[in-house]
């Protein structure tokens, strides 16, 4: 028998400090192209935009200087 292999997207892995950098520096340059592609948009709505950035950051950053 054939044995089945679940692909499990939420599962909880250690990174390493390479992986986590290479992510960031990945989403950093990708939301850089996003900004230019849709730049009237972004400048129309860079307020909301920084707001929703503020908002989305908040626990995270509670919970990793929580003790």
């Amino acid at each position: 028998m054939l044995k089945e292999h679940h692909m499990n997207l939420l599962r909880t892995k250690p990174w390493g400090w390479q992986d986590i950098w290479l992510l960031k520096w990945s989403v950093l340059l990708f939301g850089m192209i996003a900004g230019a592609y849709f730049h009237a948009f972004v400048a129309q709505h860079a307020g909301v935009i920084l707001v929703a950035a503020v908002l989305l950051a908040i626990r995270p950053a509670l919970v990793y200087f929580r003790d």
